[in-house]
């Protein structure tokens, strides 16, 4: 007998589909594993992980506090890295990203003859205390009282700059004057040489935070 198939490809390997027996569903590859939640015995579009695969130990603090709909599992494809994939980034292995799927990336980018890499969609922009020099990773959020929210739109990172299209259009070019960035669990901080504020963006998903230092750190390292 065919189990049901939940999702395909898993959204957190992108290789095997996500099956099984309802309530429970779980993904060959990664071992992944999914519960459908249910109300008065009926089965909702409502699914938890249960486990997320070891080599995506980065993923686990979003995924495993929360549900999530069919529509934003499959959201979830293509965001997922293996700590093997990030360290490979961090070293400046650019192939290891894969690139966004939106039509704005897609239709924005190729015009300025520019590579996206990276794209989160609805975060705020604020101002804060300066960073120091080089990349770093806290395991907290940022501390929201000490900053000044701005506006709110999408970050695109691309292999030039940092854009956030919105009332002010922030654009922080990627190059030498790029002395700092810091990785908060919610949150990213990028500080440019001579500015008296850094720059945050508020409101990433964790696994964003890991892709996006890592992304940073071969850049500036390249850079240097």
């Amino acid at each position: 007998m065919s189990r049901e198939v939940v999702i395909e490809p898993c959204p957190i390997c992108g290789q095997a589909a996500l099956a099984g027996d309802a309530p429970y569903y779980a993904c060959a590859a990664c071992g992944t594993r999914l519960k459908q939640s249910r109300w008065l015995g009926w089965q909702r579009d409502r699914f938890f992980f249960q486990r997320v695969g070891a080599a995506y130990r980065n993923a686990q603090a979003d995924l495993l506090a929360r549900p999530f709909t069919r529509a934003q599992l499959a959201d979830l494809v293509g965001s997922c890295y293996t700590d093997e994939d990030l360290v490979a980034i961090a070293a400046g292995d650019l192939t290891r990203v894969r690139l966004p799927r939106s039509t704005v990336a897609n239709i924005m980018f190729p015009q300025t003859h520019e590579t996206c890499y990276i794209q989160v969609n609805h975060l705020a922009r604020a101002e804060g205390t300066v960073l120091p020099e080089g990349v770093s990773r806290m395991d907290s959020p940022a501390d929201r009282s000490a900053l000044r929210i701005l506006d709110q739109g999408n970050l695109f990172i691309s292999d030039q700059r940092l854009i956030f299209p919105s009332s002010t259009h922030t654009s922080i070019r990627l190059d030498r004057k790029l002395s700092g960035a810091r990785a908060f669990r919610d949150a990213l901080a990028v500080q440019r040489k001579g500015e008296e504020v850094a720059t945050y963006f508020l409101g990433l998903p964790s696994r964003y935070t890991a892709l996006i230092v890592a992304y940073l750190q071969g850049r500036l390292d390249h850079l240097r």
